[in-house]
């Protein structure tokens, strides 16, 4: 079995086993004030970072009848929105990895990409997650070599596409692509075009030694390949969304009120973030600096050019999701039979 077909089906059988195991749950504490919430070291994964941060560092940010912002001491974002409650960070670095957390019981929330959780809402039948509110769109491209031919669909005829993982949203999207240019594709790599699913840190060094013809991946990446390897961007993924917040179905039932708060709490800090682009920056990169060990001011430039490419919100797009699912589908990558995408946006009042 290739070796990237054999990756995606482990994880999706890894998926499958913990809902098996979840079937029998422990009654849920609704006494815990604890929230478990995950995030990757990624830039699109902004609110998450600077809520890291925040925390960390002992900060707030308070808005004025004005409509303006002050700064001031405390216990961090959500810790100060939510009194009471303490929050307890994880780092992921792909969503399967944070979805088998969710199954597990293990975090509450995350910050997640919209791959990870219709695959994990498909595997539990509707059950088990639920889509909070949207968080970043956009930050993912299609890169080519400087001077490439490859300048539209037909050109990408026995070339190689790497994307960060089999069944990921870049992955998805770029099949999608590729498979509306006219392009055969297989899941397992072979076809008109070798797909090669080829983690982020790896795509970098094989496209700077040419063994890559092209890229889809996202920010930071993009801006990395685009600096250090002289990458085009051939197509802008603008619109898609990129990160969405994610929660437990059994976390969400048994602490409505919480949920509202944490969803509210991400919504204004969306749109400080906004307000505050510089300030955001900043907290981004010290926040990635720590998580992935980075050094030197290399950071805050990759997220200075990363920036332009992301899109916050915090809506929902069910359009862009169902299509997302059919282009699964047709990649061979979600089963026919799904869910109704529409019934993984949580609804606070809807019974379950």
């Amino acid at each position: 079995m290739n070796r990237f077909v054999a990756a995606f089906v482990f994880c999706a059988t890894t998926l499958v086993s913990l809902v098996l195991v979840s079937g029998c749950k422990p009654q849920e504490d609704v006494s815990r004030t604890e929230v478990r919430i995950g995030c990757f070291p990624n830039v699109t994964h902004v609110q998450a970072l600077v809520a890291r941060y925040m925390a960390r560092m002992g900060e707030n940010w308070v808005r004025q009848p004005d409509g303006g912002w002050v700064k001031a001491a405390g216990k961090g974002w959500f810790e100060e929105r939510m009194p009471g409650h303490s929050f307890v960070w994880s780092t992921y670095n792909a969503g399967p990895s944070a979805m088998e957390a969710i199954f597990g019981r293990s975090i509450d929330v995350t910050y997640v990409g919209p791959s990870p959780a219709l695959n994990a809402y498909g595997v539990s039948q509707g059950t088990e997650v639920r889509v909070m509110a949207g968080a970043v769109n956009g930050g993912a491209a299609l890169l080519v070599h400087a001077g490439s031919s490859m300048k539209e669909g037909k050109d990408f005829y026995g070339k190689r596409v790497a994307t960060p993982q089999l069944g990921n949203t870049q992955d998805v999207s770029a099949r999608a692509w590729l498979r509306k240019q006219g392009l055969h594709l297989t899941r397992n790599g072979t076809g008109d075009c070798r797909v090669l699913p080829t983690s982020n840190a790896m795509q970098l060094p094989l496209f700077k030694q040419g063994e890559l013809d092209a890229v889809w991946t996202v920010e930071p990446w993009v801006s990395r390949l685009e600096a250090e390897a002289g990458a085009v961007p051939l197509v802008e993924d603008s619109e898609v969304a990129t990160t969405v917040l994610v929660g437990r179905d059994a976390w969400l039932k048994a602490h409505p009120e919480l949920a509202a708060k944490l969803i509210a709490a991400h919504k204004e800090l969306t749109e400080w973030v906004a307000a505050h682009p510089e300030e955001a920056q900043r907290m981004v990169a010290d926040e990635m600096k720590l998580l992935t060990r980075a050094k030197g001011d290399e950071m805050e430039k990759i997220v200075r050019s990363s920036w332009k490419r992301l899109k916050l919100t915090t809506e929902v797009d069910v359009p862009g999701l169902r299509q997302f699912v059919k282009d699964a589908q047709d990649a061979g990558l979600l089963r026919s039979r799904f869910p109704d995408v529409a019934g993984i946006v949580y609804q606070p009042d809807s019974p379950r």
